[in-house]
């Protein structure tokens, strides 16, 4: 979900909305902070001061549009392809391996989520992505944090 939504550079959701079709910023991109209990979940763009409502609620339009429909097959396919492809490259030097077997630990996954993760993702589906988005992210509730000229910008979220 994060990756289809804002995690996924030029093919995310918000990179073609905000930066692509409305010219509202030059990056965009969604972050979650996974820990032992819940973390957070971010986004993060830069705007025009005068741009900055119509930037915020184009981000409001696409978490709600993630959480409302089912993402496409090609989105799915897509976000797996990166996710499974891009698994080795984070264990690829000693210093990564060893902060992957640490997480391993922590958070008690076993060794086997080496060779299960893969399978693990293949395995998730449109309904799963949907379920996730609404389980996770509320577009009604959510800290705003708005840096630059606030009276300039009139923010009204």
């Amino acid at each position: 979900m994060n990756y289809i939504l804002g995690a996924g550079g030029f093919s995310s959701r918000l990179m073609e909305s905000i930066r692509d079709k409305q010219g509202l910023a030059y990056g965009i991109m969604s972050h979650f902070d996974a820990r032992l209990l819940p973390g957070s979940f971010w986004i993060n763009l830069q705007t025009r001061t005068e741009a900055t409502n119509q930037a915020i609620a184009g981000v409001l339009t696409e978490v709600k549009n993630i959480r409302e429909a089912q993402v496409s097959d090609q989105e799915l396919a897509d976000a797996k392809s990166f996710l499974i492809g891009s698994f080795p490259l984070r264990f690829d030097t000693t210093a990564k391996l060893a902060q992957v077997l640490g997480q391993v630990e922590f958070y008690g996954l076993g060794f086997e989520y080496f060779s299960q993760y893969p399978k693990l993702i293949e395995r998730v589906t449109k309904e799963d992505v949907q379920r996730v988005a609404k389980q996770y992210l509320d577009p009604q509730h959510y800290a705003l944090v708005v840096v630059g000229n606030l009276a300039k910008a009139k923010v009204k979220h």
